[in-house]
């Protein structure tokens, strides 16, 4: 698995595709900061749906780094298309957490804040970056080539599904009144609602760790229809 891997992000690398996301996260967090002092958590809700759209690139071009002859060769060495997509993810992840870090960390050290951030700011923003940007691998793989034949599709797919994830966050009160609709969406809101907390917070309530691990579990439900779909597309 650790060869499997350590291919797929080489070739990645050589591809280029992860500049064009890169450059426009980098900028983002670049121009997010520029003027200060800025809110602590509110500043780190906005990059977190920065992260939340642009994994959403990222995911693509990782599934779509190969062709489709030089896959079939890639596949055949990690002996099934399961471990390659996994592997896939976890490259995914991986990039997901170090751009959570660095969203996280970065502000700290320019003191871009009107406070030093506590550990709660720092933990509260790498949860609401890294659970994000793990939904967001989720969602976006549902539309990469695996499932969706036509490469069009596929970005329109990625683009709505994420940017409908963010909207319906906004129409949280119109939602809860149909009743179990709430459970099936997107949780993108739980991470806004979280994020909106003062800054004066001085404690993690425990519901927060539950709101968390939700969006988590959500990811991992779409990541296995993810898997289900494509061994059904095979047979």
């Amino acid at each position: 698995m650790t060869s499997l891997l350590r291919y797929q992000f080489i070739n990645y690398l050589r591809t280029y595709k992860y500049v064009p996301p890169f450059s426009i996260f980098i900028l983002c967090l670049v121009v997010n900061y520029t003027f200060v002092p800025n809110p602590i958590l509110d500043s780190y809700s906005f990059t977190a749906i920065i992260l939340f759209l642009l994994m959403g690139w990222f995911t693509v071009t990782l599934f779509h780094a190969e062709d489709e002859e030089q896959k079939v060769i890639t596949t055949l060495h990690a002996k099934s298309r399961t471990q390659y997509n996994l592997g896939i993810f976890i490259i995914c992840g991986l990039i997901g957490f170090g751009l959570s870090c660095v969203s996280v960390i970065y502000p700290t050290l320019i003191g871009a804040f009107g406070e030093e951030p506590r550990f709660i700011h720092q933990l509260l923003g790498f949860l609401s970056h890294f659970s994000l940007a793990v939904l967001a691998i989720a969602l976006s793989a549902i539309f990469t080539r695996e499932l969706v034949k036509n490469k069009q599709n596929t970005w329109w797919g990625v683009l709505s599904i994420l940017l409908f994830s963010i909207v319906i966050a906004t129409l949280t009160e119109a939602i809860l009144q149909i009743k179990g609709l709430i459970w099936l969406l997107p949780p993108v809101r739980l991470s806004l609602e979280m994020m909106g907390s003062e800054d004066s917070i001085k404690t993690i309530p425990t519901i927060f760790y539950w709101q968390f691990a939700w969006i988590f579990l959500y990811s991992t439900f779409v990541i296995m229809l993810f898997f289900l779909l494509s061994n059904r597309k095979r047979k």
